[in-house]
């Protein structure tokens, strides 16, 4: 359920995809001081935009740490790389959601990769559990209360994808501060989008599977792809709004491209492989 709320490459300029990329780096550089190179396998772009998000807003309040060097995906080239105060959040809380993630697909599926992966994070999971109890109280909740609803086969898609809505929605409230509303707005609707997109992608392998999927029966239905692209639209219209309504200046425009073009990228392409056989 991760990876979709990534940059629209194609729509950016040169400098714009250097700073994402030392975002990303700066990023994947303070998950593997803080958790260890096994840390490093939580790396997303969806914490990526997190991290762009809050360093932008909280612009000033934290020294931003820029620098270059090597790591072990890039032994031999030298990357540059930045990170900021809420940069060691966004680590925190990309361990946080992968562990609580592979923790509730060993218990729903008994995936062996999940209990690896569970086992694998368990120590630095509970440091960012001490750290940010708030958060990984309710990433657990959430993601316990949606493994309930699936495991009764919800197609209710307002109550299933608003449990990942309300679990993005307090990892992005960062400080419980005056821009909480906003930042709630978007956690949430991105949440939903994100939840909804996932399953929207995988139906057919859901169903080759036999597997559970919100959107078996709306997908039988006339107009399903119509009404889908509609809640897409209404869930990203929803995130924008509140987006402009932050004081967001650095990187305002990366993260415009995210939220107005990348999130569209893997729709988009779905629809494209899609369309020869209609």
């Amino acid at each position: 359920m991760f990876g979709y709320v990534i940059p629209n490459q194609a729509a950016l300029d040169d400098e714009a995809k250097a700073r994402y990329r030392t975002a990303y780096c700066g990023l994947c550089r303070r998950i593997g001081a803080l958790h260890g190179l096994r840390g490093r396998l939580t790396l997303s772009y969806d914490l990526t935009f997190l991290d762009l998000l809050l360093s932008s807003l909280y612009e000033g309040e934290s020294e931003c740490i820029t620098g270059s060097g090597h790591c072990p995906i890039h032994p031999i080239r030298k990357i540059n790389w930045r990170h900021s105060g809420p940069t060691d959040y966004c680590a925190d809380m990309s361990v946080a959601l992968h562990y609580y993630n592979a923790a509730d697909k060993w218990n729903d599926d008994h995936s062996l990769l999940g209990l690896g992966f569970e086992k694998l994070l368990d120590s630095p999971a509970q440091t960012v559990a001490q750290r940010w109890p708030r958060q990984c109280n309710a990433i657990r909740t959430c993601l316990d209360r949606l493994a309930q609803l699936e495991a009764e086969g919800s197609e209710d898609l307002d109550a299933v994808s608003g449990c990942f809505g309300e679990l993005m929605a307090e990892l992005f409230d960062y400080r419980q501060d005056h821009w909480s509303p906003e930042l709630r707005s978007i956690g949430f609707h991105l949440g939903k989008f994100i939840y909804l997109l996932d399953a929207y992608d995988d139906l057919a392998r859901d169903e080759k599977k036999g597997a559970y999927n919100p959107l078996r029966t709306l997908s039988r239905q006339p107009g399903y792809e119509e009404e889908m692209r509609e809640i897409f639209e209404l869930l990203l219209a929803r995130c924008a709004r509140s987006f402009e309504r932050l004081p967001c200046v650095e990187d305002a425009d990366l993260l415009r491209n995210i939220l107005y073009s990348g999130v569209w990228l893997k729709y988009n392409c779905k629809q494209a492989k899609e369309a020869p056989k209609k």
